[in-house]
């Protein structure tokens, strides 16, 4: 997991470092710089994905805009000429960085440059050094038996042993940065959902919602019944279907503005007439239905952004599929950035755990964003407490202040 995240210079967040928990909900004014958070830690996965051009940033989910104005610029401090975001890897003691800066501040276009990038030329120079070619032979004659190492030429065994450890070290290095460079914001679009519109190009799951219907058809028998047991959330739901040969479309069970092959049956209709397509459901069983994919799902990334959680979505429906989210994170190794702007998540939150946190997030008296946790004390644990009467009466803070 990332257990730490550091921004600097990123559009409202002149200087911040946030310690995370598995599940991480943003709360704050309109405005104050929560979304901005998320898309620092995809300007970092872009970076580690050696892709820092306009169609991967907004790929992750980042709203790009002019270099000038993701790079801080407040009245009375001088703009600096790149970012520096980091991340803690709670497994070990390796920190993530990137320093970027982009080729044109002034086009919207530009393509962004990163400092601390590898440099292959670098890990070909480490290869050939001397200390490695020793390292390399001494854990050969470890698995080999000496008389295969007496019968093959010494050369031509130190370019094979080169070019395994080669391949070995990509792919740790890989391996190590997957977290960051996989990470995606989703912001979940109904239209993209129903399968009207298509715009990203990330498979599985698209960051609006797009392949919905593509990740389903794809679930293991294990992660089908593990999906089903969360039905009871949608109160109608009788059983999903995935129509791949899209037959159910020539029966007019849909127009065919949807490329989307998911259709539902509903419970209370008649068992002959009881079947409609994605494209005439309501939003509310697509927003339920990707993000328990998107946590269920072995193909989805491990680690991830969800903007505005609570879209479309009832506020007792809210609360509940936030509890079961928080679950689900565990059996599964996800790790979550949430924002919302419903009450109603937070009571899905045991903030006694120490792998749910809640954040508020506020913009100083200088304009610049700051995030803070919010804690209880243990003692109060078994109190009657609702975190979203606290947060609507302003206890939590993370509310309007200018009226």
């Amino acid at each position: 997991m990332i257990q730490e995240i550091e921004i600097k210079n990123f559009k409202s967040i002149i200087h911040d470092k946030i310690s995370l928990g598995r599940i991480n909900v943003f709360i704050g004014e309109n405005g104050c710089g929560k979304t901005n958070i998320l898309e620092a830690v995809a300007m970092l996965s872009s970076s580690k994905s050696n892709n820092l051009n306009i169609n991967s940033l907004s790929g992750k989910g980042i709203r790009v805009t002019k270099p000038k104005l993701t790079m801080s610029s407040f009245i009375g401090l001088r703009q600096k000429n790149e970012i520096e975001i980091a991340a803690k890897l709670s497994d070990s003691d390796e920190t993530e960085k990137c320093n970027i800066f982009p080729v044109n501040p002034d086009d919207i276009y530009s393509e962004w440059k990163d400092h601390l990038s590898v440099n292959e030329n670098e890990i070909e120079k480490a290869l050939e050094s001397k200390e490695l070619e020793n390292e390399l032979l001494e854990n050969v004659e470890n698995i080999y038996k000496p008389e295969f190492l007496n019968s093959v030429n010494k050369e031509d065994l130190l370019k094979f042993i080169k070019k395994f450890a080669q391949v070995t070290f990509l792919n740790d290095f890989f391996e190590s940065k997957e977290l960051l460079t996989k990470f995606l914001i989703y912001n979940l679009n109904t239209s993209a959902l129903r399968g009207i519109v298509n715009q990203s190009k990330e498979i599985p799951l698209g960051i609006n919602g797009e392949g919905l219907d593509v990740l389903l058809s794809d679930f293991s028998a294990e992660e089908w019944n593990e999906l089903k047991n969360y039905s009871y959330l949608i109160s109608w739901l009788d059983d999903i279907i995935i129509d791949e040969t899209d037959t159910l479309k020539y029966k007019g069970h849909k127009l065919g503005r949807s490329s989307s092959y998911l259709y539902f049956r509903d419970k209370f209709m008649r068992k002959n007439n009881n079947v409609f397509a994605a494209e005439n459901s309501n939003e509310g069983v697509l927003n339920v239905l990707f993000n328990l994919a998107l946590f269920i799902s072995h193909k989805t990334p491990k680690f991830f952004a969800i903007d505005n959680i609570d879209s479309s979505l009832n506020p007792h429906l809210c609360q509940h599929l936030m509890k079961e989210l928080c679950e689900l994170s565990k059996k599964h190794n996800k790790q979550a950035l949430i924002t919302t702007h419903n009450p109603s998540v937070l009571d899905g939150l045991n903030l006694f755990d120490d792998d749910i946190r809640l954040f508020e997030v506020k913009r100083l008296d200088n304009g610049s964003t700051k995030t803070r946790r919010i804690k209880f004390k243990p003692e109060i644990q078994n109190e009657q407490y609702k975190l979203s009467e606290l947060w609507t009466r302003g206890f939590l803070g993370a509310i309007s202040q200018n009226f």
